[in-house]
């Protein structure tokens, strides 16, 4: 067994070359670290002085006011707690619809950007320079105070389909299920994913082509055929929205407010992220575009089989950085009154408990911890790319 090597020692011309900044970073450090408690101590004394409560116990207190919109069941008997996990679902609602729809639009400016036809590359590049451009307040602004609120009132309701549009939110269809629809529509979704998953590996083992494509068809086709089944028992009853009076009763309501935001936060943040992704597709070879066509792939399926896949690798870390802006973003739903993270815990607890420390130290580790989730899911989806790939 042999022994270690030795271990390297600093010569005293390193040392002596070294030493003034291992000093100065030991002394920043200290004063930092006296400041900190020295803010603390006169914190603690102020607090102290007042007889104002600190700590997290108001939590559990009755909140004693209403959310206009939860995802989850929330009335004036609900405690703090309760508030702040009815805002942070709708915090994490409206990133998640603004993600999606500012994905969709930067995809298709993206593409549209590298058109061959010259009026859809002025009309995406036109798009890109004038929305990025604009604040993002007063894009979320313009469609609240101006968009929207021009919409017609209840009585004039615009239908599209089952869902009902006016100046009172968007209104949708909601899904009604009792324990043993519920149980059925569960069992439906995983026959759904095992379905998919088997079909695909069998065609993929023999070579088919279009695999998922093919998997997703057969997977949908005993979704479809079983959720008439549960609906014609009763046990899945569709609520349609209907127009009673001056209100609107039944299905599921989206705020103006949310509405407003998602809009600003898609179409701001659509125009950075079209940017990312055309860098993303001009990064691709050439020569991959062109193996595509010789083998009879053009246009859209080329775009998603050849070009995106391998656009997405470059592009996923800076469109990560985008989306997390997007997410803090979102903070400036309390400018229209929605209520989000910002708006019930920075303000409405805040106000109410008078605990501004404890309140604010709820809203940054809220905030820090959907970014920091949206930069564990972009690692994640990074390291799986670069697997794929070999690496």
């Amino acid at each position: 067994m042999s022994a270690p090597p030795p271990r390297a020692r600093l010569s005293r011309a390193v040392l002596a070359e070294r030493l003034p900044g291992y000093l100065g970073q030991a002394l920043l450090l200290a004063a930092v670290a006296w400041l900190g408690w020295h803010a603390v101590a006169n914190f603690l004394a102020n607090v102290r002085a007042r007889g104002v409560p600190i700590g997290f116990a108001f939590l559990h207190a009755e909140a004693g006011f209403e959310i206009a919109q939860t995802l989850i069941a929330f009335g004036p008997a609900s405690r703090y707690l309760d508030a702040v996990a009815a805002a942070t679902l709708n915090t994490l609602l409206v990133i998640a619809l603004a993600a999606v729809f500012s994905t969709l639009i930067a995809l298709l400016v993206a593409f549209g950007r590298l058109a061959a036809h010259p009026l859809v590359r002025a009309a995406a590049g036109a798009y890109v320079e004038a929305f990025r451009n604009i604040p993002l307040l007063l894009q979320i602004f313009f469609w609240y105070f101006s968009a929207i609120a021009l919409l017609p009132a209840v009585g004039d309701s615009l239908r599209f389909g089952g869902a009902l549009l006016n100046n009172r939110g968007l209104f949708l269809p909601r899904l009604q299920a009792s324990p043993a629809g519920a149980l059925a529509l569960a069992a439906a979704i995983a026959l759904f994913g095992v379905l998919f998953v088997t079909v695909r590996r069998r065609l993929a083992a023999r070579g088919a082509g279009a695999t998922a494509a093919a998997a997703l068809a057969a997977a949908a086709a005993l979704l479809v055929a079983l959720a008439p089944l549960a609906a014609a028992r009763g046990e899945l009853v569709l609520d349609l929205p209907r127009v009673e009076g001056f209100n609107v009763g039944g299905g599921v309501a989206l705020l103006p407010e949310l509405m407003a935001l998602t809009l600003g936060l898609a179409i701001y943040n659509g125009a950075f992220l079209a940017e990312i992704f055309r860098a993303g597709v001009l990064s691709v070879p050439r020569g991959q575009v062109e193996a595509a066509a010789t083998v009879g792939l053009h246009g859209v399926r080329a775009a998603l089989l050849i070009t995106l896949p391998q656009a997405l690798r470059l592009a996923l870390p800076p469109a990560a950085g985008q989306y997390q802006t997007l997410a803090k973003a979102s903070s400036l739903a309390a400018a229209i009154g929605y209520p989000d993270i910002m708006q019930i815990v920075g303000g409405t607890v805040l106000s109410q408990t008078s605990q501004a420390l404890e309140a604010m130290a709820l809203v940054v580790l809220l905030y820090g911890a959907i970014n920091l989730a949206i930069a564990l899911a972009a690692n994640l989806a990074n390291r799986r790319l670069l697997r794929r790939e070999g690496r």
